[in-house]
């Protein structure tokens, strides 16, 4: 019986198609999850920092960190160049050697308050410090983009398909008389 319930329920998720309307429902109700956002920074590390020291340089207090982060934006802003200024200056190595370059990412990628303040951000506009448990980020987005519905229909029916299958087992669950055959359990 579990072998025969279990090839039922495969056939009816393989079979269950979501309507174009429960489709646009959930695309609407998740856009956000389908937006992306390339972007570039400057980390302006402070004492207590998750980044570690980078050699030679001194340990910078809370309001040092944001003097600095605030004067490297208005270099940035009076025209100075953002990539020079992050090879130089920014405490995230990484990105740092990169001209601040963090790539394309999706939300849930980054800390809260960064995230937050990227995806506000308008193409190359360039941010008021943020602080997180790294230090000052000076941000600048080069581009967002958002997946139409036709780009991401296929993981849409995907996501939704188990949960069409179950209503569809209860449907049947709902219209079925159940019959209880002690017999069967043994005595």
């Amino acid at each position: 019986d579990q072998i025969v319930a279990g090839l039922l329920f495969q056939k009816i998720t393989k079979e269950a198609k979501a309507a174009p309307a429960d489709l646009k429902s959930y695309y609407d109700a998740h856009k956000a999850e389908y937006e992306t956002v390339t972007a570039r920074h400057i980390l302006i590390r402070m004492v207590g920092s998750a980044v570690p020291l980078r050699e030679g340089q001194k340990d910078l207090s809370d309001a040092d960190a944001l003097a600095k982060a605030k004067d490297l934006r208005a270099k940035i802003v009076a025209g100075g160049s953002f990539e020079a200024l992050a090879k130089a200056e920014s405490d995230d190595t990484g990105s740092g050697a990169n001209g601040g370059a963090l790539g394309e990412f999706t939300r849930g990628r980054m800390v809260p308050r960064f995230e937050e303040s990227a995806f506000k951000l308008a193409v190359n506009e360039v941010s008021e410090p943020v602080k997180t448990q790294f230090g000052y980020h000076v941000i600048q987005v080069q581009k967002h983009e958002s997946k139409s519905m036709d780009d991401v229909k296929a993981e849409i029916e995907e996501k939704i398909g188990p949960e069409l299958a179950q209503k569809q087992v209860e449907a049947i669950k709902n219209k079925t008389t159940i019959t209880f055959d002690p017999s069967y359990f043994g005595k």
